[in-house]
């Protein structure tokens, strides 16, 4: 498994289609989570301005739940 692969993927099965904050080593990024991959979170922004963004798990710090 290289350094790039998230963790666990199968974990986030349970934040599908559910809204998360993604702490990132840039910050935070808030929206819905819609896809992930074992390199990558798809989290589509509450801004309506973007559509869809692609993390690379390596900048993901944690994933949180927002009620």
């Amino acid at each position: 498994m290289s350094v790039d692969c998230c963790a666990c993927p199968e974990g986030l099965v349970m934040f599908l289609d559910r809204r998360v904050v993604v702490s990132t080593k840039c910050g935070e990024i808030r929206g819905t989570l819609r896809a992930f991959g074992e390199t990558f979170l798809e989290v589509e922004e509450n801004n309506p301005k973007v559509d869809l963004t692609v993390i690379q798990c390596a900048q993901v710090c944690s994933i949180q739940l927002l009620e």
